[in-house]
């Protein structure tokens, strides 16, 4: 996977995970302490985000490493 792809990819498992917990982006921000757009941005794999605020996400959407990183693992890598 190219940068781009794994971006997506984190974005895609971010909004599945968000939404099935019911949280709108606006909510995940406030609990995470990141501007609403930004979290937009970062689920549409414009942006990456640093180690602190996934630690602070999977606290937010209390999901493990595991859930967020999904898909992402590829055996050419």
């Amino acid at each position: 996977m190219d940068r781009k792809e794994i971006l997506i990819k984190f974005g895609e498992n971010l909004r599945a995970l968000r939404l099935s917990r019911k949280l709108s982006q606006e909510r995940l921000s406030e609990l995470v302490g990141l501007d609403r757009t930004y979290i937009g941005l970062v689920e549409r794999g414009e942006k990456s985000i640093s180690l602190v605020y996934l630690v602070k996400l999977m606290s937010a959407l209390d999901v493990n490493a595991e859930e967020l990183f999904r898909g992402l693992h590829n055996e050419e890598n």
